[in-house]
């Protein structure tokens, strides 16, 4: 069914259905072929398009497979404490997968927001900053987890699907496994939010959050934040300052601070405007770079005409690949005080990433020594 022309679909609506009916589902199909999203009708039909068992489907909706969908691990942040990583499995995975290729990609992107898609970039981020001389810097405290269900069912609501599907898409792109210590913090009840799903004896006890590490997360995260990036760049463009947001990480630079705009009021107005969409300021990653302090963003420098690499990035990851391919992966976890291997390798690979876009050559080096090195962990 979900490859019939709209024409073709009316056809076969009129043989099952009366024709108010059909008509309807005609004028659904319609709207989400016209912005180019996939037609999903049920959740039976995604399990047709994904084929994947509608059992399976229905049962994590139902939140009752939340320990067989999802693995979690911890790794140690450079900051401080730990952030919690979310490994999706089996034929979930196989359907974020399709929701966020067809669906989620599909969606057009706020031009400020540079993370987790084809036309955005560390580089390209970077770069609407460099020659400022002014630079404030913010982060989004517990990104992910600041996001559940109520909000993602709107998103796809928003997009065209009906309530239902939403809401199932919702389920299916959020979870309620998270440590302990966070659960009673982030998992809300959320009985009066769908009447529509207690019909149906949906479990509606909790509100999900966005999983870190599912492929459906980040741009969720992205569509999610989309309010929020409207707020803050109309605010820099008030005073002539340019505005990004890489994930959680949100930069506003400028040339000039105005006379009627002091640091600690810039501060207050973007905090305002980050919790009144919802979201939390980490108030220990504020940050301001005046006239002739150095100035970073995402771990580039951007104080010359183009963004450049720090020599100390260079430097920390060449030590750390020397180091692990003469002692291996555990050995340089212990010594640098990771929380596991995994941990390290991901740290490291999150680093050579952002020399990609920048210096072509140095990347292919690193890639090919990390390459190198064995690992003693596997991929499920």
């Amino acid at each position: 069914m979900e490859n019939w022309s709209i024409h073709e679909l009316h056809k076969q609506s009129l043989k099952k259905h009366d024709p108010e009916t059909a008509k309807s589902l005609v004028q659904y199909a319609r709207i989400l072929h016209n912005k180019k999203l996939p037609v999903v009708f049920t959740l039976k039909h995604l399990a047709n398009i994904t084929h994947v068992d509608y059992k399976f489907l229905h049962d994590t909706v139902d939140r009752r497979r939340e320990l067989a969908n999802y693995k979690m691990f911890r790794i140690r942040k450079r900051s401080g404490g730990f952030r919690y990583i979310h490994s999706v499995n089996g034929k979930l995975l196989n359907v974020q997968k399709f929701i966020n290729m067809e669906i989620l990609q599909q969606v057009p992107q706020h031009s400020s927001s540079y993370a987790f898609h084809k036309d955005g970039g560390i580089y390209r981020c970077a770069n609407q900053h460099c020659e400022a001389k002014w630079l404030f810097q913010f982060d989004l405290k517990d990104f992910f987890y600041n996001i559940n269900e109520s909000t993602i069912y709107k998103i796809f609501k928003e997009l065209g699907y009906r309530d239902l599907l939403s809401f199932e898409f919702a389920r299916l792109c959020t979870t309620t496994r998270l440590p302990r210590e966070y659960k009673k913090k982030w998992l809300y009840a959320s009985k009066k939010l769908f009447p529509f799903a207690k019909k149906l004896s949906y479990r509606q006890s909790l509100l999900g959050v966005l999983p870190q590490g599912a492929p459906t997360s980040p741009m969720l995260a992205n569509l999610a934040a989309h309010s929020l990036d409207i707020d803050l760049d109309e605010y820099a463009q008030k005073y002539g300052f340019v505005y990004t947001r890489y994930a959680d990480d949100i930069t506003i630079s400028g040339i000039e601070l105005p006379e009627n705009l002091s640091i600690g009021k810039l501060k207050r107005e973007v905090i305002h405007l980050i919790r009144k969409n919802h979201f939390k300021e980490n108030e220990k990653k504020f940050r301001v770079a005046g006239p002739g302090s150095r100035k970073q963003v995402l771990g580039l420098l951007v104080d010359g005409p183009v963004p450049r690499l720090s020599r100390e990035t260079c430097k920390r990851i060449d030590r750390l690949l020397h180091a692990i391919g003469k002692y291996g992966f555990e050995s340089v976890a212990e010594h640098e005080k990771f929380d596991s291997a995994y941990g390290l390798h991901n740290h490291l690979s999150g680093l050579i990433a952002y020399v990609k876009d920048v210096d072509s050559m140095r990347w292919n080096n690193f890639s090919e020594r990390l390459k190198k090195i064995k690992i003693k962990w596997g991929h499920e």
